[in-house]
């Protein structure tokens, strides 16, 4: 895409998302760079921000963006994280059990 087509995508996005969020969710949002605006957030008495960022990314010279690719790339990533989770979860189970039969075992 052309850097003029992709500056006019991302203006025509961070306005749309700013103006949706301020109008129809109420939110005090405010511009902190031309791609990229914030609002406050409170959640069980604590203060935080939420920062939204639009980009139009370009790739590299080489190669084009892809966008399927990136997709594909993190939810692979995901599952592989899950295992590992699942994975160091049963085996903090089998030593919990290891730990507790060789208390008993010391009685």
């Amino acid at each position: 895409m052309k850097l003029a087509n992709a500056n006019a995508v991302r203006v025509s996005y961070v306005e749309n998302l700013f103006n949706h969020l301020q109008d129809y969710c109420g939110e005090d949002c405010g511009m902190i760079a031309s791609n990229a605006f914030n609002f406050p957030v409170v959640v069980d008495g604590e203060e935080g921000w939420v920062e939204i960022v639009v980009k139009v990314p370009k790739g590299t010279k080489d190669e084009e963006y892809d966008g399927y690719g990136r997709r594909e790339q993190y939810e692979l990533d995901c599952k592989e994280k899950a295992e590992k989770k699942k994975k160091a979860e049963a085996n903090k189970a089998k030593k919990i059990e290891r730990d507790k039969a060789r208390r008993e075992k010391a009685k």
